[in-house]
């Protein structure tokens, strides 16, 4: 005699398959509707962090981003100088009268080399003193080196080994100071070596700046100079750069607080 299964209670109480079926189905497509949302969202928020970068730019540079250029450029012309006008400069405005007073053994001979590729590039007059052993110097001659700067064509740039020198104070207007400094001791080891044996340039430049120094002296061990206290090492040296923020006034080439507070001073 055979049974009929689809009769008993066993099955009758089972599920339909399909039933079963469903379940698994319907988790697979919400893992999938959150995946593509957490995808979407995803990439909202980084168009948005993009934007935001590129105003950013925009704003801190004067101008557009050098990559919406080049999306401009790609997508061809547009109406955005019709629109907006030229972008802003990216940079300052070259002043028009502006003093290197370089200090020694700080750099300043490549600094020039520098500025003589940037004066044929941005087109200003580049005038470089060939007075390099006369820093101070007298209330006339002030007055005449004053004089012969604020009658070069603008816009220009000096450069010469001299300390600051205050137009205002002559009724002359101010022109701009930059300048570029190294650790005195630094500087100090420098120029004591650069004195007696000169430098790359291979030209006796020391023979002729210290032509009457003696074999014991130019071959002096710089650790007994200073411990044993030669004026060339005594302390007045190492003020060397003090003066060239400081001024032509006497006190300026007096080690101290008031020579270096008033450096600072024209510094700001």
């Amino acid at each position: 005699m055979m049974k009929n299964y689809n009769n008993s209670s066993r099955h009758k109480s089972a599920p339909p398959n399909h039933s079963r079926d469903t379940k698994p189905l319907g988790g697979w497509l919400s893992l999938l509707f959150l995946r593509f949302s957490l995808h979407d969202y995803g990439f909202c928020m980084a168009t948005l962090l993009f934007f935001c970068m590129g105003s950013l730019c925009y704003q801190l540079n004067g101008g557009p981003p050098q990559i919406l250029l080049e999306i401009r450029r790609y997508l061809g012309n547009s109406t955005f100088m019709d629109d907006h006008g030229p972008p802003l400069p990216r940079v300052l405005p070259f002043p028009s009268q502006v003093i290197y007073n370089r200090v020694g053994k700080c750099g300043s001979r490549t600094v020039v080399l520098l500025l003589r590729i940037l004066s044929e590039r941005h087109q200003f007059n580049l005038v470089a003193s060939d007075v390099h052993n006369k820093t101070r110097l007298t209330k006339h001659e002030q007055v005449d080196l004053m004089k012969n700067i604020s009658d070069i064509p603008q816009p220009f740039l000096y450069t010469r080994h001299v300390h600051f020198l205050n137009f205002s104070r002559f009724g002359m207007d101010q022109p701009v100071y930059i300048n570029i400094i190294r650790d005195p001791i630094n500087r100090f080891l420098s120029n004591y070596f650069f004195r007696r044996f000169g430098d790359w340039r291979g030209e006796q430049n020391h023979m002729i700046r210290t032509p009457g120094m003696k074999d014991e002296e130019r071959y002096l061990d710089i650790n007994v100079c200073i411990l044993e206290n030669y004026p060339e090492c005594s302390n007045p040296r190492l003020f060397y750069i003090i003066p060239y923020f400081c001024g032509q006034h006497p006190k300026c080439r007096e080690p101290g607080e008031w020579a270096t507070g008033e450096g600072k001073t024209k510094c700001q």
